[in-house]
């Protein structure tokens, strides 16, 4: 039995070391970038999926600065609160600027769910050592940390099947944590999404704010554009109010392109994924639509 435990577990080893080589994802390219800087760019956007795949710094850049997404799939104020203590800090340089990108459903904890135990597999070990002492999720950020259980349902994927062009295609456009997003399938279907308030990520959201101004780095709201016509929503008035009123408060620059910027993007249906993400396209021609509104920021 001792020799049979001994080779399961050299097996499992061996294993969750082939699957964290062989499923590169952004995630891992934004949290190497984060903790072993090579860029260090000085502007820098964090927040959904939406920002993921719909801002792609390269339209942004010019010979005066870099910028560099942060923006991770399901990022919500919690969940970047903790990333800005426990990472950027820490291991980065102070950008001048964040554009964070702003959803009318970022305060909703069943539709942006990440957490930071989420991603203790990218965490150095003395960060994660800390994070066992201190989190209050420590089943979620141990299991996370070994590929063999976080991407488990991947596995028949990689030991059965071929992977296809498809699968390996967004990492090839990659660039500076920018990711394109096609869909697979019909997805023009009207969607209703209601969406719930939590004054938990209210607040984190606000005390990112502060802390944001106590180290001098200028924050621009930026909401990535939608498809307009598939989407109905629950709560979309009184949750923009809110970031209206935030925006308002603390004379925060905020470009938002489903309402005061919209535009024929809005209603373009060949630029999507799906309602709420933008394809490889939609983001292109997006990205050098905001490089232009964000120049007049800037200068």
């Amino acid at each position: 039995m001792g020799i049979f435990a001994f080779f399961l577990s050299v097996i499992l080893i061996l294993l969750n070391r082939w699957m964290g080589q062989s499923l590169t994802i952004h995630y891992d390219m934004q949290y190497e970038e984060a903790i072993h800087p090579k860029i260090n760019a000085p502007i820098i956007i964090i927040g959904s999926s939406h920002a993921t795949h719909g801002i792609n710094p390269k339209y942004l850049e010019d010979n005066r600065f870099s910028v560099y997404n942060f923006a991770l799939n399901g990022g919500n104020p919690l969940f970047y609160l903790k990333w800005y203590h426990r990472i950027l800090t820490r291991y980065y340089r102070r950008p001048s600027h964040v554009i964070y990108a702003v959803d009318w459903f970022m305060f909703d904890d069943h539709l942006l769910q990440r957490q930071f135990e989420h991603d203790s597999k990218y965490l150095p070990l003395p960060l994660l050592m800390a994070e066992l002492k201190e989190s209050r999720a420590l089943k979620t950020l141990i299991l996370n940390r070994f590929s063999i259980i976080r991407e488990r349902k991947k596995l028949p994927v990689l030991l059965f099947k071929k992977r296809r062009e498809q699968d390996i295609y967004p990492i090839k456009k990659y660039y500076n944590g920018f990711v394109p997003y096609e869909s697979k399938g019909n997805l023009w279907k009207t969607k209703e999404v209601k969406v719930t308030y939590s004054k938990e990520q209210f607040g984190a959201f606000e005390e990112i704010l502060d802390q944001f101004g106590r180290d001098n780095i200028k924050v621009i709201f930026v909401q990535i554009p939608e498809y307009i016509s598939g989407r109905h929503s629950a709560g979309y008035l009184e949750n923009m109010e809110k970031l209206d009123e935030v925006s308002r408060d603390r004379n925060i620059p905020f470009l938002d392109y489903n309402r005061g910027k919209i535009s024929a993007i809005n209603y373009e249906a060949r630029y999507y994924s799906d309602w709420g993400h933008l394809n490889e396209k939609g983001s292109e021609i997006f990205s050098r639509l905001l490089k232009e509104d964000l120049g007049k920021i800037l200068n």
